[in-house]
């Protein structure tokens, strides 16, 4: 069974709070998962660590079979796309021009795909509508883009997007 990220007993702890106590999981390749829990139940901390963001104090993860010591840990987070806490969107860009400026970032050879990722979160038809008159869904849906924009091989539609 492959992985594309397990946990071994990962801790994080600042000061005297413990955020993340003996964590253990296991999260196959192709499925979805979802971190459901109170605040300070180490949600984001979970996130951060997985991102490089922070380090454990304890214990260790892999993604995609690489190990969080290994030198190449970089190369391997860049298969991933991320939103922490809250999308970054320039509220004064419409969907389409903030996927245009996220494909820039990332050096994206194309714009090509930037409507098949609009369609598959359901923000087709939002034309010239500035970002920040988004209802609350429709600004977490375009953060999914962007984070899926990030990284191409998350994205699963009936034809691949071409990025060459």
């Amino acid at each position: 069974m492959e992985y594309v990220l397990e946990t071994n007993n990962l801790e994080k702890r600042y000061k005297d709070f413990k955020a993340l106590s003996h964590l253990n999981i296991h999260i196959e390749n192709g499925s979805i998962y979802g971190l459901i829990g109170k605040n300070g139940a180490g949600k984001t901390t979970l996130i951060r660590i997985i991102c490089g963001l922070q380090e454990p104090t304890n214990g260790n993860y892999t993604i995609y079979g690489t190990n969080n010591c290994s030198g190449n840990i970089a190369s391997v987070r860049k298969r991933m796309g991320a939103i922490v806490e809250s999308p970054s969107i320039y509220g004064e860009m419409s969907a389409k021009d903030n996927l245009i400026e996220q494909f820039k970032l990332v050096g994206m050879p194309s714009l090509d795909g930037i409507d098949e990722l609009l369609k598959l979160v359901g923000l087709e038809n939002t034309g010239k509508k500035k970002a920040k008159n988004f209802s609350l869904g429709m600004k977490q849906r375009l953060g999914i883009a962007i984070s899926l924009a990030s990284n191409p091989d998350f994205l699963i539609l009936d034809e691949p997007i071409n990025r060459t």
